[in-house]
């Protein structure tokens, strides 16, 4: 199986502390899409000695540039939030932003990934350089009251009055299918790198030269649909002989421009039902806007459903152990069952604290801050630990960019009355 790349921590000599008056009043964790959406819907955030924490060498692409798929948006979904004549309007003008705004349908996330780029080129010069902080992630968080102690991968330390969790989503391995762990691989190591993440089959399970590949993908989202689109391709080119079956815990979302486009399309049992009060957004009568299966991952799903893809069927199924013949049978599963929040180790006034509460997935307090054990007053700030946060279709990205920041920006503005960092005292 090929190996992925390992990101070593930083081994430069940690950095001291700042001094009380240069340590920053807002720390960012986290500047890919949900993190640069953050700074370039509330600009005024780059007021409050603001200082951005990032793992990859440049603010802004995240993970996109090495997902070789294609969106599950519009390109006119991005950057309307930002103001023309805000810190962040000249990018606005970028030939890459502009090709992405003006995009119409489906789109590769290199395009997305190359206009995230303008932006943190623009970031940077807004930012004093000690106030970037690049390829030294943030690996630990020490809350005492008020007061936040940051710890990065090199050892620095950075205390501040508030921080902004944008630390994205990962695909762990399922515990579901533990059994099948040996023939496993994630969804996204099949986007990211195609026919170069299959694994070479075990010697003990050759797979017979008169038979396809067998091969299972254990959930029905949009990743597990662009997982299938990369192996029809492959099919379709000569370059995989596979027999490909998808199981769905669940229906399936399809997007829709309107109620009336839905309304006039079949449906499939394997097909969900929009809940209107739930899954039509305000902003456009779209059906589920955000969390649809869309463009070819769409065309995708019909054909199948339809009977119309040789070698690629669908299965219902409760649970994945319902599948367990199937999965015994397979040369190749691959795990699109969803993502969880990166989380990172906390610790809030001398104890351990998981903020999704042994759930997969961080779900903010209606202020905007992760949830906090009784009592606890910390200013910490969470966004894009979520796949699909927007779960009653009321709030698009824009309205949530800007609810955040405003809600840390109110934060900001009280106390402690002097406007400085609460110092954490040093452990006995």
């Amino acid at each position: 199986m090929t190996a992925l790349p390992v990101r070593e921590p930083a081994t430069t000599i940690p950095t001291p502390e700042m001094a009380p008056e240069q340590a920053p009043e807002i720390v960012l964790a986290g500047c890919g899409l949900r993190g640069m959406g953050l700074l370039t819907a509330t600009p005024a955030l780059l007021d409050h000695r603001l200082t951005v924490v990032d793992a990859g060498p440049r603010p802004g692409p995240g993970a996109f540039p090495g997902y070789r798929i294609q969106s599950n948006s519009t390109g006119s979904d991005f950057f309307g939030w930002v103001d023309p004549a805000g810190p962040f309007g000249p990018v606005l003008d970028d030939p890459a932003v502009r090709r992405l705004r003006n995009h119409r349908g489906a789109f590769d996330l290199a395009l997305l990934a190359g206009a995230l780029d303008r932006f943190g080129d623009r970031l940077a010069t807004l930012l004093p350089p000690e106030r970037l902080i690049r390829e030294d992630p943030l690996v630990h968080v020490t809350v005492e009251g008020e007061a936040i102690r940051l710890t990065l991968a090199s050892g620095r330390r950075l205390d501040t009055r508030a921080l902004v969790l944008a630390l994205g989503i990962a695909e762990p391995a399922h515990d579901a299918l533990t059994p099948w762990a040996a023939r496993t691989i994630p969804s996204g190591r099949i986007v990211r790198d195609h026919l170069a993440a299959l694994p070479p089959l075990p010697a003990d399970r050759p797979v017979p030269a008169d038979r396809p590949a067998r091969i299972v993908i254990a959930g029905g989202s949009h990743s597990a649909y662009s997982a299938a689109l990369v192996l029809a391709d492959a099919v379709d080119a000569g370059r995989l002989s596979a027999e490909v079956t998808i199981l769905h815990r669940g229906p399936a979302r399809l997007f829709y421009p309107n109620m009336d486009a839905q309304v006039a399309e079949p449906h499939g049992p394997l097909e969900a039902l929009p809940d209107l009060a739930r899954d039509i957004c305000p902003e456009t009568g779209q059906v589920f806007r955000y969390s649809g299966l869309r463009h070819r991952a769409r065309a995708l799903f019909r054909e199948i459903a339809q009977g119309a893809r040789q070698g690629f069927t669908q299965r219902q199924i409760p649970a994945i152990d319902d599948a367990a013949d199937l999965l015994d049978r397979a040369d190749l599963i691959v795990q699109a069952l969803g993502y969880q929040s990166r989380r990172l180790a906390m610790t809030i006034d001398g104890r351990p604290w998981d903020p999704a509460g042994g759930r997969p997935v961080v779900r903010p307090e209606p202020d905007g801050r992760i949830p906090l054990p009784a009592g606890a007053r910390a200013q910490i700030f969470v966004m894009g630990m979520d796949p699909y946060p927007y779960d009653d279709g009321a709030l698009t990205p824009t309205g949530q960019y800007a609810l955040r920041g405003g809600q840390i920006l109110a934060a900001l503005a009280r106390s402690p009355a002097a406007g400085q960092p609460l110092p954490l005292a040093e452990p006995v």
